[in-house]
């Protein structure tokens, strides 16, 4: 079974129950002489190692997933510097090639932007375009990449520049909230440039 987080599968609840539940039916599991793995938790220290246990057994994309969702907690409690961190551990288990990459570079844009570092955050940006473009990939991750360019060109005062990446961003199929910010943003675009002579 598998669930979606921002439009990437990660295991579910299956896989993190899983050592539990080899552990927990009549002890160890069954192994071959030749595997090399650290042996899993005793029986009688299964309750204090548990959770060392699941992230042994987690796999790789799990803990890629997980780096991913701290670093959006952080971003949320505006702590720039772990949420970097975060993004950078997801990005060192990834292949340049990987679609997730779209989401590394947009999150990292998204943490440069809300510490109004706007060259880092369109830098960041402009690499999540040109990898969707080579990859090409458009969803939601997308749309939000060209959101924040768009909102980075709004706080640097080039709306006109701004509404094409709003625009483009639409064409995406964002999610509900971002096509809401960048209608509001466009109207607000629209709606002062309205209002010039």
């Amino acid at each position: 079974m598998t669930m979606k987080l921002r439009g990437f599968p990660w295991p579910g609840l299956a896989v993190l129950l899983l050592p539990w539940a080899l552990t927990s039916c009549g002890g160890a599991p069954i192994m071959d002489e030749e595997y090399v793995a650290p042996p899993p938790v005793s029986a009688d220290k299964e309750g204090e190692d548990a959770p060392e246990l699941e992230k042994e057994a987690s796999p790789v994309t799990d803990s890629i997933e997980t780096h991913f969702q701290k670093a959006d907690r952080h971003l949320a409690e505006e702590n720039g510097s772990e949420a970097i961190l975060e993004l950078q551990e997801a990005a060192r288990r990834l292949d340049p090639s990987d679609p997730r990459m779209i989401l590394f570079h947009e999150r990292m844009g998204s943490v440069y932007f809300t510490e109004n570092n706007l060259t880092a955050a369109k830098e960041s940006y402009t690499r999540a375009i040109k990898l969707s473009k080579d990859i090409q990939a458009e969803d939601s991750i997308v749309a939000d990449v060209y959101a924040g360019m768009g909102l980075c060109l709004v706080r640097e005062r080039n709306n006109a520049y701004a509404a094409k990446f709003f625009h483009k961003a639409l064409t995406l199929d964002p999610s509900k909230g971002t096509r809401k910010a960048v209608e509001a943003e466009l109207r607000r675009i629209e709606g002062a440039s309205g209002a010039k002579p």
